[in-house]
């Protein structure tokens, strides 16, 4: 029997039901999450979660600042759902290289509403005794920062939304998407048909591939991106900030059980193309060596640690790295990928700014305009205060 519905989201990670969550938000009920293996099985599970506000375009503190407003009222939105959001601050040092860039950006968020501040070594030594500040000559502090779990959030977005009458159906592998007339009129799945006048491709690195069932050519490299867990040694197993480091090009959290998760910054990991469906989610002893040897660095205790575990995840990258948030030259086609790593910490305001585009439409002055498909095509790329270090 053919189902129907006034929206398909094709993807059911952290996106995909955060978008799903809005619509219905804002009065969209016949909405329906098709996701081909579980909730947050994809990109979403494997995220580090960090939920930090340095961000270099003014669209992107915007998005960020809503976001974590969100995610500090998370229970209050999902009915009593939670999102573990842990409040731990953010912590960022910088070498002369990136030392003006930094100073801009923290200028550009201020007046964002976002509170950071400038810090001297010394003050970065206050914050977090255990850094070691030697090679950095600037730092800034945010308070507000912290990480949460994306499992999690995602189920609570999933389950608020499907009281709100979104239905979430899992196992379900979209195999095509039905055109008429210039425009889709549904999805052929797995499991049957879905006739729909809507339908959001929000399924991250298999989002190209969902592009072209319609014949939209949608610019993501796919890459692999590597995770270790290390042991913090007993004197030293109080949790610390996100501590962001723009010289050994990590970023750093505490997690549960005295564990510090180290994931790498370097934009050369767009060079380590792969297929999400078969790649390597382990990581390798060099791999790991190679992160514990930068973690030490900076944290000079942990050559006390002890290595944990260690997994790789994958980033949908756009030539920007900036996501792509639009409708397509397909009418009722719609497209939310390519966050090229910050799609978690993004995906409430995402959400809100998808549900807005597919019910109201572009308005002039929107900050999704920003981020239209037709930007690469036209020359203009996203460019922020650190220019072409894109990790921001």
């Amino acid at each position: 029997m053919v189902q129907t519905a006034d929206v398909v989201v094709i993807g059911g990670g952290v996106t995909g039901c955060s978008i799903a969550y809005h619509l219905a938000e804002r009065g969209v009920r016949q909405v329906v999450v098709l996701e081909k293996g579980f909730l947050a099985s994809g990109a979403t599970g494997k995220s580090s979660a960090c939920i930090r506000q340095h961000y270099s375009t003014p669209e992107t503190c915007r998005m960020v600042r809503e976001s974590l407003r969100f995610f500090e009222t998370f229970e209050e939105r999902t009915a009593g759902r939670t999102a573990s959001f842990v409040r731990v601050g953010y912590l960022l040092g910088v070498d002369d290289r990136l030392r003006k860039p930094m100073e801009a950006s923290v200028a550009l968020q201020q007046s964002a509403g976002i509170k950071t501040r400038l810090v001297t070594l010394e003050e970065m030594r206050e914050i977090e005794p255990r850094v070691r500040v030697d090679d950095f000559v600037a730092g800034c502090y945010e308070p507000e920062a912290g990480y949460a779990d994306p499992s999690q959030t995602t189920q609570g977005l999933a389950g608020a939304a499907r009281e709100r009458g979104v239905r979430t159906l899992e196992g379900t592998e979209v195999l095509g998407i039905t055109t008429g007339n210039g425009r889709v009129t549904g999805v052929r799945t797995a499991n049957g048909e879905i006739q729909a006048p809507v339908v959001i491709n929000a399924a991250g690195t298999w989002g190209d591939r969902v592009g072209r069932l319609v014949g939209v050519e949608i610019p993501i490299t796919v890459c692999r991106h590597k995770i270790n867990f290390f042991i913090r040694p007993r004197e030293a197993a109080s949790p610390h900030p996100l501590v962001y480091d723009f010289v050994k090009n990590i970023y750093t959290r505490p997690e549960t059980g005295g564990l510090t998760l180290v994931g790498l910054l370097d934009a050369e990991e767009v060079d380590d193309r792969v297929d999400p469906d078969h790649y390597n989610e382990g990581v390798s002893f060099e791999e790991t060596a190679d992160a514990m040897e930068r973690a030490a660095h900076r944290f000079p205790v942990m050559e006390q640690g002890e290595v944990a575990r260690g997994y790789a995840g994958c980033f949908d990258v756009t030539p920007d790295w900036h996501p792509i948030l639009d409708h397509s030259p397909v009418d009722g086609f719609y497209i939310a990928v390519g966050f090229s790593g910050h799609g978690f910490k993004l995906s409430p305001a995402v959400g809100d700014m998808m549900a807005r585009l597919v019910i109201d439409g572009k308005k002039p002055g929107d900050d999704v305009d920003a981020f239209r498909l037709s930007r690469f095509a036209e020359g203009k790329p996203i460019r922020g205060t650190y220019g072409d270090w894109l990790m921001c």
